[in-house]
């Protein structure tokens, strides 16, 4: 194959196409991407996994609106060596059948390559599509155990463990893995990267930021270079890229500009919760007062009145208008029947 070919080839696996500024036609989201005899996503737009929100209550929402194309559950640690049993598989599993039409990617993180590659062939068995291997998570609480972005600091434990996943799981079943640009450096995003790939990852969600940026505000041509880096490195293997993504016109410049595959919705999900809707159908129109409403009312039905239940439905409005807007001002001084009355 010529270098050109290689090339083109590479590009058709990413974007479709090279990042072209002189390109009119917007980015199709809504083409599927096959990875696996299991997997093909339905689009080029999937929820990121977010960790503490994503409850049942959560995804009943999310399905009975019809607002995400599959499942992509947070993370499910596999501390020590041991397997879960079958009774806390299906447990785990059990949110997602209220849509069992969804491709179901979940998402595991650990530190002991046994006991991931172990865990990852028990849920294969139960029928997921897909594992995801997160070392993105830069939670103190979660590096301090060893996990998470903590093992960038390793990129040749992340190929092992990666490499021991995908011997590990049944035939068909698509591994991929949730990455940051680095621990505290972006210097190593290639090799990461190359990492990765080199160990058989499918597919690729890339958060441009360190773990140790955490969650603070980035350069934007920065933000670019490191998305930018990944993909090149990655070759044909697809890149999600991650983080910032908040309407249609960001996910639509992120891909233009980088040459990635499709975007990984995160928190902007919670302030337009039909975001990734409006992503795969090409819809630039902002969130509408009724939909973020729809949303949370849905939210509010299934959340109970014990102090974590509020404390959860205060942070999804919170994260839906702001916290200095009037709508979280109000919830967070309402009692729980006014709050209840408002919200139902």
């Amino acid at each position: 194959m010529s270098s050109e070919s290689a090339d083109r080839s590479a590009a058709d696996k990413q974007g479709g196409k090279k990042p072209d500024c002189a390109a009119v036609r917007p980015f199709d989201f809504h083409a599927p991407l096959h990875l696996s005899a299991r997997l093909t996503l339905p689009g080029r737009a999937v929820l990121s996994p977010l960790q503490g929100v994503m409850t049942r209550t959560f995804m009943q929402a999310a399905a009975r609106l019809d607002l995400i194309p599959l499942w992509f559950t947070p993370f499910f640690s596999t501390g020590g060596v041991s397997v879960p049993k079958r009774a806390a598989i299906l447990r785990k599993l059990a949110p997602y059948r209220v849509r069992p039409d969804l491709p179901l990617v979940f998402q595991l993180i650990g530190h002991d390559a046994r006991s991931l590659a172990a865990t990852a062939a028990c849920f294969g068995e139960y029928g997921v599509h897909g594992i995801n291997l997160n070392f993105a998570c830069p939670s103190k609480t979660v590096t301090a155990s060893g996990n998470g972005s903590f093992l960038l600091r390793f990129p040749e434990k992340v190929f092992e463990f990666t490499r021991a996943v995908v011997e590990a799981v049944p035939d068909g079943v698509s591994v991929s893995v949730k990455l940051r640009a680095g621990w505290d450096s972006p210097g190593s995003i290639r090799e990461i990267v190359r990492a990765v790939c080199d160990a058989g990852a499918d597919w690729i969600v890339f958060h441009y930021r360190t773990a140790a940026e955490m969650y603070r505000p980035a350069d934007a041509s920065e933000r670019l270079r490191r998305i930018v880096c990944a993909v090149e490195a990655a070759g044909s293997v697809p890149v999600f890229g991650n983080g910032d993504i908040t309407s249609y016109a960001d996910a639509e410049a992120l891909v233009r500009s980088t040459g990635c595959a499709g975007v990984a919705v995160g928190r902007g999900f919670l302030s337009d919760p039909w975001l990734v809707r409006r992503i795969l159908s090409g819809d630039p129109n902002p969130a509408s007062d009724a939909e973020k409403t729809a949303f949370l009312r849905l939210l509010m039905a299934g959340t109970d009145s014990t102090r974590c239940g509020r404390n959860w439905f205060l942070e999804c409005v919170k994260m839906t208008y702001g916290a200095d807007s009037v709508e979280f001002r109000e919830a967070r001084e309402s009692a729980w029947d006014a709050l209840r009355a408002r919200w139902s």
